[in-house]
C-alpha cells in the first residue's frame, strides 16, 4: 500500500503544471545515432501539444487525432508512424494524468529501486518494451521509454512553463 501511495504521489506532483520545457535524446538503432531536440509540451483536456521551436516542428494530438507540421506546413506520417507516435503520446498523457487506477490496468508496476519501472501490458507492449521514471523531490523529473525496435527516447523535463 506504502508503494502505491508513492506511485501515486509521483504521478500527481507531475500533473500540477499543465506545461514544460524539456530535452529529449533519442537513440536509433537503425542508423546507430542520437539526435537532441529541445521542446515544449503541454497538455489540455484529452489533448497533447509538443513544439520543437529550433526544428520548426510541431505535433498536435487531440482526440485520437495526430496533426503533424514542419515549417509550418501540415506532413503526412505514414500509419505505422502515425499509430507509433500516438501511443508515446497517450504513454505521456497518461503519466501526466495519474490516474493510479488506469495505470494499474496499462502497466507492470516496480516501484522496488530508485526509479519506477512499468512494463506494457496490453497492445502498448507491441511498441514499448519498458519505460524507466525517474524523480527528484517528488517530482517528474525523467521519463525514458525502450522501443520494442531497440530504439530509446529520453524525456528531461527541465521546468515548468507558468
Amino acid at each position: 500500500m506504502i508503494k502505491t501511495t508513492l506511485l501515486f504521489l509521483l504521478f500527481m506532483a507531475a500533473a500540477i503544471a499543465d506545461s514544460y520545457n524539456f530535452t529529449e535524446l533519442r537513440y536509433s538503432d537503425a542508423t546507430g545515432r542520437y539526435s537532441q531536440l529541445d521542446g515544449q509540451i503541454s497538455f489540455g483536456e484529452n489533448a497533447l501539444n509538443i513544439k520543437y521551436p529550433k526544428a520548426q516542428r510541431e505535433l498536435d494530438y487531440k482526440d485520437d487525432v495526430l496533426v503533424y507540421h514542419e515549417d509550418a506546413k501540415e506532413v503526412d506520417l505514414d500509419e505505422s508512424q502515425a499509430e507509433r507516435i500516438m501511443r508515446y503520446f497517450d504513454v505521456l498523457k497518461l503519466l501526466h494524468g495519474g490516474d493510479e487506477s488506469e495505470l494499474k490496468e496499462t502497466f507492470e508496476i516496480d516501484d522496488s529501486s530508485d526509479k519506477t519501472l512499468l512494463t506494457p501490458l496490453g497492445s502498448m507492449k507491441y511498441y514499448i518494451e519498458r519505460i524507466e521514471l525517474t524523480k527528484e523531490e517528488s517530482k517528474l523529473k525523467s521519463v525514458k521509454l525502450f522501443l520494442k525496435n531497440s530504439d530509446n527516447i529520453s524525456v528531461n523535463i527541465d521546468d515548468e512553463i507558468r
